[in-house]
């Protein structure tokens, strides 16, 4: 059992658009429900050659063993830079939280594909990974997974906030403001109305046209999108399939053949006006899912702030604005820049799980309540928490200084 003190936790996450690692090393004082997150620092690290790879599993291309068992190995091993550089300016790390790299998702089958063995050779502290599994032995959808790292990082007690994720899938976490009362009730209630959901595919969609249609990678800032025209009517048509996605009801984590229905529907367009007009169409699903059937007055007390890559894209931004009625902001006004949201809600997930709290809410996924810890810990040395521990005392005789 280690020290009940400061923790160091190091976050990490590909997402759906698998481009690059994402990580982050997050101070996290205290135990459970009330401990308390602090973002100290970011590293990315690209994924390079590995992308296409990952992606044609993802697509469940025909692959030999032997490559799909480097997969898991490489992915590990590309995470090192970044939590090398983490652990160069913040110090090491009490526990490592990978999420690995989503291949394959229809409940109650899922797989995020990472072999940690390396992470924890390397860096040899505790490594913990796999964390939708429990959720889907015990019935749920594995996903959404982030909602309740939402509410430790996110929540105000005084109005509603939607958290709208723009990654490869658009997911979107609700916070209810805190009810009356005090004490462990009022804290269980609240959690209980936090509300997820997947809504619609989101940068799949956009960076398979920037791909196919314009020979990039991904379409920087929508400046391709920017100079396009909307087709109304195919829009319309685009959103319909949207909207089934929204309304499915399950979650979201592969959709190739949404992506292909997708780009069927935008072929006849020039690429300019295709890459438009299917930034319009994610941000008017979008729009309808987040203002639902609230009345006008209660969406317009709703503060709702954005994270992922998407916030980038200047025309998608602009249409889920026009889709809402309001201003959308991004979660670095809250102190957690957009592409630092879903690594350092890995991270508190973490912690979570290692203090022996559900990480994913019933009423979000589905889940059933079951004996056991969410996600598989490798267990490293002890040395490790020592460290941190010292890494977390020097930070604090900096900032006293």
């Amino acid at each position: 059992m280690p020290p009940r003190g400061p923790r160091l936790i190091f976050g990490a996450m590909t997402g759906t658009s698998i481009d690059a690692v994402d990580a982050a090393a997050v101070h996290v004082v205290g135990r459970g429900l009330r401990a308390r997150a602090v973002l100290l620092g970011t590293a990315t690290a690209s994924l390079g050659a590995l992308s296409g790879r990952l992606r044609a599993a993802q697509r469940q291309e025909p692959t030999t063993a032997a490559d799909f068992a480097n997969l898991a190995r490489e992915l590990a091993l590309a995470h090192l830079p970044a939590m090398r550089e983490l652990e160069a300016k913040h110090g090491s790390p009490t526990l490592i939280v990978v999420h690995g790299q989503t291949l394959f998702h229809a409940p109650p089958t899922s797989l995020q594909w990472i072999n940690p063995t390396p992470l924890l050779t390397e860096l040899g502290c505790d490594v913990l990974f796999d964390l939708r599994a429990r959720d889907l032995a015990l019935g749920g959808q594995g996903a959404p997974i982030t909602p309740l790292a939402d509410w430790m990082l996110f929540r105000s007690p005084r109005c509603a906030r939607m958290i709208v994720n723009l990654g490869g899938f658009v997911n979107a976490t609700r916070l209810p403001p805190a009810p009356p009362g005090s004490g462990s009730a009022r804290e269980t209630a609240w959690i209980e109305g936090v509300r997820g959901f997947d809504v619609c595919l989101c940068n799949q969609l956009l960076d398979h046209l920037a791909r196919t249609r314009i020979g990039e990678a991904f379409d920087r800032n929508g400046e391709r999108a920017s100079r396009g025209t909307t087709s109304v009517a195919v829009q319309r048509e685009l959103e319909a399939v949207l909207t089934a996605q929204a309304r499915s009801g399950r979650s979201l984590g592969t959709a190739d053949e949404v992506v292909a229905k997708a780009a069927l529907i935008l072929r006849e367009l020039p690429s300019e006006d295709a890459l438009a007009t299917a930034a319009s169409a994610i941000g008017t699903a979008l729009g309808r899912t987040i203002n639902g059937d609230s009345p006008p007055r209660a969406q317009e007390r709703t503060e709702v702030f954005a994270a992922g890559g998407g916030v980038h894209h200047k025309p998608l931004m602009e249409a889920i604005e026009r889709a809402i009625g309001r201003p959308i902001r991004t979660t670095q006004m809250l102190g957690i820049g957009p592409e630092a949201r879903e690594s350092t809600a890995m991270a508190v997930l973490g912690a979570l799980a290692m203090d022996g709290v559900p990480i994913t809410l019933p009423a979000v996924t589905g889940r059933r309540h079951g004996p056991g810890q969410d996600g598989i810990l490798l267990r490293g040395t002890s040395q490790a928490f020592t460290q941190s521990s010292h890494g977390v005392a020097k930070m604090r005789q900096q900032q006293s200084r």
